[in-house]
């Protein structure tokens, strides 16, 4: 089992910056703001890599035990 309760809550968190920024994205096409359109789009990209970063499984995450029983 992953044991990384903080990098599920940054995850979280990252998705709810993606949704930030496409609620800013969209607010610069409709009102012409071309600068709002940038950072949107900027907030999004980063947004989905730290969502990808942070629920990407590490082999420290995993228990050693756990993962001696499968093997066998």
């Amino acid at each position: 089992m992953v044991q990384g309760e903080l990098r599920i809550l940054v995850a979280a968190l990252a998705v709810f910056a993606v949704l930030a920024g496409l609620a800013l994205a969209i607010h610069g096409l409709l009102f012409d703001l071309g600068v709002y359109v940038d950072y949107g789009m900027a907030i999004v990209a980063g947004g989905i890599a730290a969502f990808v970063a942070m629920l990407t499984v590490h082999p420290k995450d995993v228990d050693v035990e756990q993962h001696r029983h499968r093997e066998s």
